[in-house]
């Protein structure tokens, strides 16, 4: 290069410089590139394809045991006994009504017998007079036929009226003349209506002292006013002070009084006392000797005629709850006259201890009740009669039981016919599953301390996809299995477990090889298969809240012959790098990991953001099986990769719309006819990556 050349360079690079940074900008670059974008990772295991791990067992080898259970039918107390009891009812009569001893003193001075004398117009009277004023003795002479009264003697302080069944009235007279009385005839008589109510002798009463006679009552009538009449009295002689204050004292007592109708004050006192057994309906052969109530409404309707108030009382001696009897007392108002008055009353039963044995304890299902009527003493006058009556109506609302004890039948119950939906292979399909061996058993979890017996009538599987159906066959079918009883655990049961052997039936396993949905069932059992223990009777048992209940187990080791079967999974997926637009073509390429020893084909389906499918890819690349070494065991995942392509438009669409990806997986044993065990640690892992074209603009 010449010298003059170099000289004039820089000055050539520093105008370029200033020309090309001042030009204008008219036209962005544009150009094309490839990306490899992922775009969902996944991970697909048995735990991800049975997502409810208590379906899954992981044996001590950590093979894999696909477990369900699901409850066929169960039966409670509730379900075997009622406690039903029948209405009590009672109209009783007032068994009786009786009125308080009472006495009454009358005093009949012979100051008062001289002034009847004197009206009568005998002059005795006047002498009688004359002579008490004397002060000193006189002679008297004795006189005969001497009469007085009627004397009133008010009883309506005690009652009105009185119709009388039995009872006595004792009447006594001492004799406070100064001299002896020789003959009194002496009567009592109702004053309105008039009446008499009785007529006494008395002969030879001394002075000063006294006699008494008694008079049946029975079948008498008696009023508030009493007439009391001396229809005779003779007198002897005597050298005797004449003192008109002297009397005749008459005492009336009644006694022992029993009325069959009264207006009367009537003293407290029992109307109606009865005890009796109630026995429970509708047992049949069960004989409970005890049961203690969980829940249950004791309710009284009573209706009372009487016009007094009536204490009502209820008790059931034979039920106890924390030492205390079962008892209530309700207040059944008077009466109006002519009419009746009515009361409910409820007391809670709930809690309480029933003995069932009755009034000689050697009785089933049977309790004693005891109804009690009684009248208050108020210090009225009312009017009652042996024709009162109590209504009574007791109910035993809803008892349920919390336990029960005895002799609890020998019931034979129908099971079913019923049908279970199987959901655990909801996720598994295959043209040809063959499971190395299956445990299939109906389990009896027998919570009741009652002996059974079950039968297996029939067992069926469905699958309603494909419609294919198999019924079990072989020596479970028909055949009686024993149910052991509960044990009593002091306040609670211990279960007993039981079971019926399905597996033993000669095509058990082809009832899950067809991996049903659904299985039909129908079947029976019996209580007390051998009736009333001779030993140990009426010592069965039932606490509530527990059951006899019967499971269906299916155990389904993971060692299997598999055709085409599919296990399936959903995975969200996202693209955001798409979402930067310029999006020319694209090819795909699932890159899989593949953990199991079988053979697998992928399907994938991609669901748009409402759940349908937008678009389906099947895949006919054979994913080889993983490796088994010489225990039969995978220890290294096998490596492939599917490519395929999807056009601009596909992807646009996932785009827009795209939200998950179903991925189907299509297993196929390896080696073929070979039984394989899944692990636990068995995986098959994906990662879906897009090898695209972008078109990038410079600037953005």
């Amino acid at each position: 290069m010449s010298k003059s050349l170099l000289k004039i360079l820089p000055v050539l690079i520093l105008f370029s410089l200033l020309y090309f940074s001042c030009k204008r900008e008219f036209d962005k670059p544009r150009w094309d590139t490839k990306v490899l974008a992922p775009l969902v990772k996944s991970k697909l295991s048995i735990n991800n394809i049975i997502t409810d791990t208590s379906r899954l067992q992981t044996e001590s080898d950590n093979s894999i045991s696909l477990v369900n259970r699901q409850q066929i039918f169960g039966y409670t107390i509730d379900s075997l006994v009622s406690l039903e009891a029948p209405q009590f009812k009672r109209t009783v009569k007032l068994s009786s009504l009786v009125l308080s001893d009472e006495s009454i003193t009358r005093r009949i001075s012979l100051g008062e017998m001289a002034l009847q004398l004197k009206a009568q117009g005998n002059p005795l009277g006047d002498q009688i007079i004359a002579a008490g004023s004397l002060g000193f003795p006189v002679p008297f002479p004795g006189v005969n036929d001497i009469t007085a009264g009627p004397i009133t003697i008010d009883v309506d302080q005690f009652f009105k009226t009185a119709d009388l069944l039995s009872g006595e009235m004792i009447v006594s007279v001492t004799n406070g003349l100064p001299l002896t009385i020789t003959n009194l005839q002496f009567s009592l008589s109702n004053n309105d209506p008039a009446s008499v109510i009785t007529t006494q002798t008395f002969t030879n009463i001394l002075k000063n002292t006294t006699q008494t006679k008694t008079q049946d009552l029975s079948g008498k009538t008696i009023g508030s006013v009493i007439d009391a009449s001396i229809d005779d009295m003779d007198i002897g002689s005597g050298f005797v002070v004449i003192d008109t204050s002297n009397a005749l004292v008459v005492t009336l007592s009644i006694k022992n009084i029993k009325v069959f109708s009264a207006t009367a004050i009537f003293p407290e006192q029992d109307v109606v006392n009865e005890t009796s057994n109630v026995e429970l309906l509708g047992l049949n052969n069960v004989e409970l000797t005890e049961t203690i109530i969980r829940q249950g409404t004791v309710r009284a309707d009573v209706y009372s005629t009487a016009e007094d108030t009536v204490r009502f009382t209820y008790e059931i001696p034979a039920a106890t709850k924390d030492g205390h009897t079962f008892i209530f007392e309700a207040v059944v108002p008077p009466a109006p006259p002519n009419g009746n008055s009515y009361a409910q009353f409820n007391s809670d039963f709930s809690g309480y201890l029933l003995d069932l044995t009755g009034i000689g304890g050697t009785e089933y299902n049977t309790f004693v009740n005891v109804l009690k009527g009684k009248i208050n003493y108020t210090g009225r006058l009312v009017s009652l009669s042996l024709e009162d009556s109590l209504d009574i109506t007791l109910t035993l609302v809803d008892p349920k039981p919390s336990y029960i004890k005895g002799y609890l039948g020998e019931d034979a119950m129908a099971v079913g016919p019923g049908e279970i939906n199987i959901d655990v292979f909801d996720n598994i399909s295959a043209s040809v599953l063959d499971f190395a061996s299956t445990d299939v058993s109906i389990v009896f979890e027998n919570a009741l301390g009652i002996p059974a017996e079950g039968v297996l009538q029939s067992l069926t599987a469905y699958n309603t996809k494909t419609g294919a159906s198999q019924s079990l066959t072989g020596s479970p079918v028909n055949q009686a299995f024993p149910i052991g009883p509960a044990l009593e655990g002091g306040g609670f049961p211990i279960s007993t477990t039981s079971s019926i052997d399905v597996s033993t039936g000669s095509n058990a396993a082809a009832l899950l090889n067809i991996l049903p949905d659904k299985i039909a069932y129908e079947g029976a059992f019996q209580f007390n298969p051998n009736g009333n223990s001779t030993i140990n009777p009426h010592t069965d048992f039932a606490y509530s809240g527990v059951d006899l209940k019967a499971f269906l187990d299916i155990k389904i080791p993971l060692r299997l012959i598999a055709s085409n079967l599919v296990l399936s999974d959903t995975a969200d997926f996202d693209i955001p790098a798409l979402n930067s637009g310029g999006f020319q073509s694209g090819k795909f390429n699932l890159l899989v990991w593949n953990g199991f020893p079988l053979d697998v084909k992928i399907d994938m389906i991609f669901l748009g953001k409402n759940g349908l499918p937008i678009k389906s890819i099947e895949t006919d690349n054979i994913i080889q099986a993983a490796a088994i070494d010489g225990s039969g065991r995978v220890t290294v995942s096998k490596y492939s990769v599917v490519p395929f392509e999807l056009s601009g438009a596909d992807v646009a669409t996932l785009i827009s719309q795209g939200a998950s990806i179903i991925f189907k997986a299509r297993f196929d044993t390896q080696p073929a006819n070979t039984h394989v065990s899944i692990y636990n640690d068995y995986a098959i892992e994906f990662k879906l990556v897009g090898d695209m074209d972008f078109q990038v603009n410079s600037g953005k």
